[in-house]
């Protein structure tokens, strides 16, 4: 017994949350350290009657400019709430004045601000193990950080819920750690560690019952980029306990079959189930989400057979592998996550986050 005890307290240990100095859910939000102000008023993050939203971005990033639409939007709808939206870059001043003054941002309706020296970023970014932007934190009246996610990846709904006094802190707090729980689980994958296998029985264990993770520890061993190996089999037996906690078969847990079915092997499967998704998407956001992932799936079949068509005409003596529609995996800058818009993948993994890396 003992023998096995001590490398399963060490997993225990390894997957524990890593904590920060504040930038984690719960805790109090860093200050702004801002360097110029370039549209709006300065904007302190602090306790009062305001909800702030903090936007760690980067005008040159692509990602980073298809995201203004939608903090307009959130601006506008949540404004006489108290909800102040900020974004904060650390390029160049001048670049950024050029691009919200004279270029593309002109159009911009919230509050944009040049960091000092990447403080705010760092400070932010790095307690909540983030490296890609855009990337939004939420700030209470409390002063205290509430939620931290994708800018179209469920901070609508999270301001909604914050706004009505439904907003779940513990369920926020749990998020976070399964986040963290599921990062490290990942760098195990990728080494990897002997320890990867039992990690990856301890999350399905903590994810009994909870439909979201369950599918989230699907779709990331499916996508997650850099791993060699995936564990194709845990993703199933998380994906089987999904269906059982929801036996109508909702629409998340179809699309992230259809996923799990495209990247072991079966695309055509993944397609046919990815459709039947759609039909059943329960309102217009998860419809778009399962629209673009099926946009998606289909481009890179669409790549992957034309490729190998070529192949097959460069060399007419070669014999072949035994899966010609397999779509072979290539590094990404962000993994998948769920609740993420899955927007500008590349040819590859599928890769929907829609974000670009940095290095707060």
């Amino acid at each position: 017994m003992m023998k096995h005890l001590v490398p399963f307290l060490l997993l225990l240990a390894v997957l524990a949350p890593s904590l920060g100095h504040g930038g984690l859910i719960g805790d109090p939000a860093p200050p702004l350290v801002i360097k110029e102000w370039i549209r709006g008023q300065p904007v302190a993050v602090e306790s009062g009657t305001n909800i702030t939203v903090v936007e760690i971005w980067n005008a040159a990033i692509p990602a980073c400019r298809t995201v203004i639409t939608n903090l307009n939007h959130l601006q506008k709808r949540f404004q006489t709430n108290g909800v102040v939206i900020v974004g904060v870059s650390d390029e160049p001043i001048e670049k950024l004045r050029e691009f919200v003054l004279h270029g593309g941002g002109t159009n911009i309706q919230y509050h944009i601000a040049a960091d000092e020296h990447r403080k705010t970023s760092i400070s932010y970014m790095k307690p909540a193990q983030q490296m890609g932007v855009p990337y939004a934190f939420v700030v209470g009246t409390n002063g205290l950080l509430l939620w931290h996610g994708h800018p179209q990846g469920g901070l609508e709904q999270a301001l909604e819920q914050i706004i009505a006094g439904q907003f779940d802190l513990e369920h926020s707090k749990n998020a976070q750690i399964a986040s963290h729980q599921m990062a490290q689980y990942l760098n195990l994958m990728r080494r990897p560690d002997f320890r990867a296998k039992l990690a990856g029985q301890v999350l399905l264990a903590n994810r009994t019952n909870d439909v979201p993770l369950l599918c989230d520890l699907a779709f990331q061993i499916a996508t997650a980029p850099g791993l060699a190996k995936r564990d194709f089999a845990l993703a199933n037996e998380a994906l089987n306990q999904a269906e059982q906690v929801a036996p109508t078969n909702t629409a998340t847990v179809m699309i992230t079959r259809a996923v799990w079915l495209f990247e072991s092997g079966k695309p055509d499967a993944g397609l046919i189930l990815a459709k039947q998704a759609l039909a059943s998407a329960p309102n217009p956001r998860v419809k778009t989400d399962i629209q673009l992932l099926l946009h998606t799936m289909e481009t890179h079949l669409a790549a992957a057979k034309t490729n190998q068509s070529n192949a097959g005409l460069s060399n007419t003596n070669s014999q072949g592998n035994a899966n010609s529609n397999q779509i072979q995996a290539r590094p990404m800058s962000a993994p998948l996550l769920p609740d993420a818009h899955p927007t500008n993948a590349p040819a590859g993994r599928l890769d929907p986050a829609g974000r670009d890396s940095v290095k707060p």
